[in-house]
């Protein structure tokens, strides 16, 4: 009796913790939320370490030099870029603002690292940066411009629906190979 309460439990706490549609926002309400709402276009990237060091710590300088509402986007400052589509944007807005978890949790797994090299870049009408998302795939965490901008609550599968917008682009580094 013992191992079969342990097995139940074990099974209710992974599927309370998966990810699950639990809002239903329309892409119009998803879209008027910040930073959404001032961008005219999204872009994901990579970004590799150009000197040896710690994986992830290049990234977190150049993104926290950024003057945002006043640097322009350069795409040769990274190893790869993608531009979203409408189609893709709404799957994001849809990840971020309708997935969370079924039921609370039993336990939330902790980041055992931050080495980031993804980012999502939120770009207005004359190429300025607003706003950014900092990615590690790696321990399912982020750092973002303003409080008011995150991912949504988390859950066990959200940041690999995020990872599968950056595979569709065809963004490699930080996604299917780590070096």
């Amino acid at each position: 009796m013992f191992v079969f309460q342990v097995c139940f439990s074990q099974s209710r706490e992974e599927k309370n913790a998966r990810c699950t549609k639990t809002n239903n926002l329309s892409e119009i309400q998803r879209l008027s939320h910040f930073p959404f709402s001032e961008t005219s276009t999204v872009k994901l990237v990579s970004f590799k370490n150009k000197n040896i060091g710690i994986v992830g710590d290049e990234l977190q300088e150049h993104i926290d030099s950024i003057k945002l509402k006043e640097d322009k986007f350069n795409p040769l400052l990274y190893n790869e870029v993608a531009t979203l589509d409408s189609l893709k944007i709404n799957k994001l807005t849809d990840i971020i603002y309708n997935y969370t978890y079924k039921k609370k949790p039993y336990s939330i797994r902790a980041a055992t690292c931050y080495m980031p090299r993804n980012a999502i870049f939120f770009i207005d009408n004359n190429n300025n940066i607003i706003a950014y998302i900092e990615i590690c795939f790696g321990c399912d965490a982020y750092r973002a411009s303003a409080k008011e901008i995150n991912i949504g609550e988390y859950c066990n599968e959200k940041y690999e629906m995020i990872k599968s917008i950056f595979k569709d682009c065809k963004i490699e580094y930080g996604i299917t190979m780590l070096e």
